[in-house]
């Protein structure tokens, strides 16, 4: 007896998701554990950055998003340590402190609360373009927040 076609394409399809979540490992994330302020600020994040589809991080709780691999991270609720060589750079009204890595730039919201901090590895270059993807997300969340 020969199975049915949609039977032979479901089996497939199942094969694959099941394939592909095993290539998608969760990226762990140094982050704090998420806080009230931060909540509007995740929860206003694109699906998508640079064409990168968000992934999931760990621990579960951590306040920090992921996209793409390797992976860009957004914390949310970060302390803010301005070093002395460091740039700052304004992306659609909202001021960053960049710092160059020599795994890429490492870019946190300047006067926020709840300060936001962005990891951009050099595969993304210019860096920078994440931050006008997130723009809405910091801006609607920080308006959530009262962050000017």
């Amino acid at each position: 007896m020969v199975a049915p076609a949609y039977v032979v394409r479901s089996a497939a399809i199942a094969s694959l998701s099941v394939l592909l979540v095993g290539c998608s490992r969760p990226v762990d994330v140094q982050a704090p554990r998420i806080i009230e302020a931060c909540e509007p600020i995740l929860a206003a994040a694109p699906i998508r950055i640079l064409g990168e589809l968000q992934r999931e991080t760990t621990p579960a709780d951590a306040a920090a998003i992921a996209w793409g691999d390797p992976p860009i991270v957004l914390v949310c609720g970060v302390s803010i340590e301005v070093p002395v060589d460091s740039q700052v750079v304004e992306v659609d009204d909202v001021a960053w402190v960049a710092q160059s890595t020599e795994a890429g730039t490492v870019f946190t919201t300047l006067d926020a609360a709840p300060a936001v901090q962005v990891r951009v590895p050099v595969d993304y270059r210019p860096e920078i373009d994440v931050l006008s993807e997130l723009a809405d997300a910091i801006a609607d969340g920080g308006d959530a927040v009262g962050v000017s």
